[in-house]
């Protein structure tokens, strides 16, 4: 993935339903818990803009391939 690559809402829901498997209940609940690689934002509070969406990208990203501390 490129770093500098912007995003939008809808590419970022696709990503998020391959993710969780289209379970809305986990999509939701991802988006609403403070992540620390966020500094404790929720990814749902970034979704305003596509540079936010893209950094949402790189922690799905993080997460599929084990990465996050």
């Amino acid at each position: 993935m490129q770093h500098n690559q912007a995003y939008s809402k809808a590419q970022l829901e696709q990503e998020l339903n391959a993710f969780f498997g289209n379970d809305t209940a986990k999509i939701n609940e991802w988006l609403d818990t403070p992540i620390p690689r966020l500094d404790g934002q929720s990814p749902r509070s970034m979704l305003a803009t596509d540079d936010k969406c893209a950094e949402l990208f790189q922690v799905l990203q993080e997460m599929q391939f084990g990465d996050m501390a």
